[in-house]
């Protein structure tokens, strides 16, 4: 057995440790986080893709849930050094160095939006303060460009921008690197230039507020509305058909009088979520006679739901990876062909235009969860406001 011993020299088991093992650990650590889910990968997963034992890794990180939390820093981090360089260029040069990072790096996105929730509330605190430093890196050259835009609005602009960057993570269309660099910053661009911010005086819309109202008297119906709150809160992998019958005041055994197991609940949840979609964009292409008309109540018919407290929307990108193989093949063409139905309203082709309705969806979907950006007033119409912005921003095609 090779010693794991250090040296005075440096050297491991008779060869050197390489200097950026930790870095190494990271990356390995974020690709199966990502691929497989945190909860699915073990330490001597990662270990095993780095090449070392777990008893080398425990030296670097003393927990996988301390390895996330680095991750998590490392990503953000990543993008708060790009944009502090960029920053004495401009707002533009910020987008740009920000864009060229997600397109390069499309594994690094969803590790903050997906697994935040997976760390301590003490690394949660450390992981949201990083993630101001990073919003304020971008305000604040959006603010030198845009003097007259309060720090609310700037706020809100920056968290959008975010969204919008990160969204090629969500999906894997191939689109050349420098058209998708170009796309995402005109998306990005487009929201900076944007006058489009309701007034301040605006009233809040109803129903973005706290659910009210009876609960639904059929079991598979709270069933299914407590697993998707489970499923948003804590994540498939974290929530037991126990817990979900628990907190539906349904014993464990009952549950399974009503779904087989809990993928197949998980799947229910999404076919919930996907026919009111459907639905709410069947009713807002049936009201509009061209395009341009129909961009602003098809993506509201996607805000509206998004909004509610039970929301099932953002569940369909990031929980249906969970199904089985031919339920998630279903499920996924289910998605695309959404996707299509707001592509082509847009003038350009069909990748661009799937690369752009991404982006405006991926606004939505990160907008409705930052808790101080939902009580502004008109938030609904902002929102609205703001993808649209993201999906005129497809350049007509050549």
């Amino acid at each position: 057995m090779v010693s794991e011993a250090v040296t005075a020299a440096g050297h491991v088991g008779g060869r050197r440790r390489p200097r950026n093992r930790k870095a190494h650990i990271i990356d390995a650590a974020i690709v199966l986080f990502n691929s497989d889910g945190y909860h699915r990968v073990g330490m001597e997963d990662i270990a095993s893709a780095v090449g070392i034992t777990a008893g080398a890794l425990y030296r670097h990180f003393s927990s996988k849930q301390d390895l996330l939390a680095a991750a998590l820093l490392t990503v953000i981090d990543e993008f708060v050094d790009l944009a502090s360089a960029a920053a004495p260029d401009g707002i533009d040069a910020v987008l740009r160095s920000l864009a060229r990072r997600a397109v390069e790096r499309r594994d690094r996105g969803p590790l903050w939006q997906q697994h935040a929730r997976d760390v301590s509330s003490q690394q949660r605190t450390v992981v949201r303060r990083r993630l101001r430093v990073l919003a304020g890196r971008i305000s604040g050259p959006l603010r030198a460009a845009r003097p007259e835009l309060s720090q609310p609005d700037a706020d809100l602009l920056t968290w959008a921008i975010l969204a919008v960057l990160a969204s090629p993570s969500e999906h894997g269309i191939a689109l050349g690197r420098p058209r998708l660099e170009d796309v995402l910053c005109r998306g990005a661009g487009a929201l900076c230039a944007t006058r489009r911010l309701p007034a301040p005086d605006r009233p809040s819309p109803a129903g973005t507020g706290v659910a009210t109202g009876l609960a639904p008297a059929s079991r598979r119906e709270v069933l299914l509305v407590t697993a998707g709150r489970l499923f948003r809160e804590s994540g498939f992998d974290a929530v037991t058909m126990e817990s979900i019958g628990a907190a539906a005041g349904i014993s464990g055994p009952s549950v399974y009088n009503h779904f087989a197991s809990k993928a197949d609940l998980l799947g229910a949840v999404l076919d919930r979520g996907r026919e009111t979609l459907q639905l709410g964009l069947a009713q807002a292409l049936a009201g509009v006679e061209t395009p341009e008309q129909a961009l602003g109540p098809v993506v509201r018919s996607y805000v509206i739901p998004a909004l509610r407290p039970d929301a099932l929307t953002g569940l369909l990108f990031s929980e249906t990876r969970h199904l089985p193989d031919e339920r998630r093949r279903a499920v996924r063409r289910a998605q695309r062909d959404y996707v299509d139905e707001w592509a082509r309203l847009l003038p350009v082709g069909q990748a661009e235009g799937r690369v752009v309705v991404h982006a405006a969806i991926a606004l939505i979907n990160s907008l409705v969860l930052i808790p101080h950006l939902r009580g502004r007033p008109g938030f609904e119409d902002e929102i609205v406001d703001l993808a649209v912005e993201v999906l005129r921003s497809a350049a007509p095609a050549a």
